[in-house]
């Protein structure tokens, strides 16, 4: 694309897109216990708004990925992950 034409995304979406990577980069390079390194990932990003919009995107965007890599489907994935939650807090 060039520098002339017009972006996909509005500014508003691409720093919500932005801060719910640097929160789940941040998390996952981190060398502590992840649940401190989540709250030190948040507690960086000046708008938590950006950030709820950004994780739910990202959240989304590797649903999908996911999907297309194991030939599944969005749903498919966002289910499983929802079985996967299901479990980890009932054990």
């Amino acid at each position: 694309m060039s520098v002339s034409e017009s972006s996909w995304v509005s500014d508003a979406q691409f720093r919500s897109v932005h801060a719910g990577l640097r929160v789940v980069s941040a998390w996952a390079d981190a060398d502590q216990e992840p649940e401190a390194a989540l709250d030190g990932a948040l507690r960086h990003e000046p708008d938590a708004a950006d950030v709820v919009v950004g994780l739910a995107t990202v959240s989304r965007l590797l649903a999908i990925e996911l999907a297309a890599a194991t030939g599944s489907t969005e749903g498919a994935v966002l289910e499983g992950l929802g079985a996967r939650d299901d479990r980890m807090q009932h054990s």
